[in-house]
């Protein structure tokens, strides 16, 4: 009865590709959906979607903001079975080994120390790179065809997609589905969502036809790690960072007005936006936000915008909510509770413009070993970055100092497009000085090597790159 209804539909819709787009991360969401990739591919294509944040309710509201009609596939993501889980770690941990990740070494220094000792000795016994390389292609291999086979994913067949979009292709659950549409004799292209993905998530755990990421630093690395797996010909291509096309986009002068009003920043007054970053990662973020506030009141003037992580708690800055200097910005949407509550959380609609505006209002951007160094020096704002724990130093492996040494962060130290700053007194300075000389901080041309595209080109050639993978 279901296949027979979906034939009749397919037939009403004539010729259209049908593909299938898979969103199970929330910055995944952003890129394709809000970015406006999903409204270019839904003019050429019949788009259905699975995910696990977008449920009919959300679909309507996206449907009805963007004038689409995509459809959504209501199918609660297969489980992974706990020793696959144990397999995909020791993969990530001699990954990590082999290519000598300095992101996970770090990482690996937060852990207990039976964690450590573990780690340890396992990689003591297969330290021979010839012997990881050989356990990494064995493992990969082993996992891609136990993850080719699901009962429950056989009602994505009668669709007849031409192909399955992965948006978050280090995640897991949408390698299974990979997995098991190839077996199915689908085609498959994987976007890399973010500059960290891939010394942070581990390995990717599904063979793709095209590999979409920012830029050609993320091209050199999928290919330097994944030509150990001797994949067939994989195109790996650099197109940019589609929700970036925002910044580039011009804004009448009257919504920097509004924008202000919305977040109560008197006029004439000076801002400063603080970004944080998700707590996990740096839990002494409040006594930086206090140190600033206390420059804002000494110097006057100044208003503190501070954009909360989705991650944050909701109650994590209650306490500055009395005083007029200071607005906090939390995302809305947020569920009120559970562990997985930021993975299943859907951004609103008007999340990148809200973001877009409040940077232009902006004069300098305190943040925190994020990508908010790159999405504030796109809108040509002053960046300060945090490298002090607060009032009590941390050792390096939990320092928020470390951050800056992940692997994909050193590229972009060395352009020093930042301030950085050690200490409440380098803050205060840095403060200073940045507000005193406000206007654009650099050239957009010294970020485009890692976001590609100065202007807003970013959707319409990942959309164009899709169409070559397409046919």
């Amino acid at each position: 009865m279901e296949a027979g209804r979906i034939a009749y539909r397919n037939a009403q819709q004539g010729t259209k590709k049908h593909i299938l787009i898979l969103i199970t991360n929330s910055f995944a969401c952003i890129n394709i959906i809000h970015s406006g990739l999903a409204k270019k591919l839904a003019s050429e294509y019949d788009v259905h979607l699975l995910s696990t944040m977008i449920r009919s309710e959300q679909l309507l509201q996206v449907n009805s903001h963007f004038d689409l009609d995509l459809k959504l596939i209501d199918l609660d993501l297969p489980r992974e079975p706990t020793w696959i889980t144990y397999l995909r770690r020791f993969e990530k941990i001699l990954f990590a080994e082999h290519f000598d990740i300095v992101t996970q070494q770090i990482k690996y220094q937060r852990k207990g120390k039976w964690t450590q000792f573990w780690v340890k000795n396992l990689l003591w016994l297969i330290s021979h790179k010839n012997a990881a390389k050989i356990m990494l292609k064995a493992i990969r291999r082993l996992i891609i065809f136990l993850t080719s086979f699901s009962i429950k994913l056989k009602t994505l067949l009668p669709y007849h997609f031409e192909g399955v979009i992965s948006s978050s292709p280090l995640d897991p659950r949408e390698n299974r589905i990979v997995n098991f549409c190839r077996k199915n004799r689908m085609k498959s292209l994987a976007i890399i969502i973010s500059w960290d993905n891939m010394t942070s998530k581990g390995v990717i755990n599904a063979d793709h036809d095209y590999t979409l990421v920012w830029n050609n630093f993320m091209k050199n690395e999928f290919l330097q790690f994944y030509s150990i797996f001797n994949i067939a010909g994989p195109k790996v291509i650099a197109t940019g960072i589609p929700r970036f096309d925002c910044y580039f986009q011009d804004r009448a002068e009257y919504q920097n007005a509004e924008t202000r009003k919305g977040l109560d920043i008197l006029p004439g007054n000076r801002v400063i936006l603080i970004a944080t970053s998700a707590l996990r990662h740096f839990p002494n973020q409040l006594e930086i936000i206090l140190d600033v506030l206390h420059f804002a009141e000494v110097e006057g003037n100044v208003h503190v915008v501070v954009r909360c992580h989705p991650a944050d708690p909701f109650n994590a800055y209650n306490q500055l909510t009395d005083k007029k200097s200071v607005t906090i910005w939390h995302p809305k949407n947020l569920p009120k509770a559970g562990k997985d509550r930021f993975y299943t959380w859907f951004p609103e609609l008007n999340f990148l413009d809200s973001l877009a505006e409040t940077l232009r209002i902006c004069d300098v951007c305190i943040q925190f070993a994020s990508t908010m160094k790159l999405d504030a020096a796109a809108c040509g704002k002053r960046v300060i970055s945090i490298a002090y724990d607060g009032n009590m130093p941390l050792p390096h492996h939990k320092s928020v100092a470390r951050l800056y040494d992940y692997n994909h962060q050193i590229p972009l130290n060395a352009l020093q497009l930042d301030e950085l700053v050690r200490s409440k007194e380098q803050l205060f300075i840095a403060l200073k000085n940045n507000l005193d000389h406000r206007g654009a901080n650099s050239e957009l041309s010294s970020i485009k090597p890692f976001i590609h595209f100065t202007e807003a080109k970013s959707v319409d050639y990942t959309a164009n790159v899709i169409a070559e993978w397409l046919d």
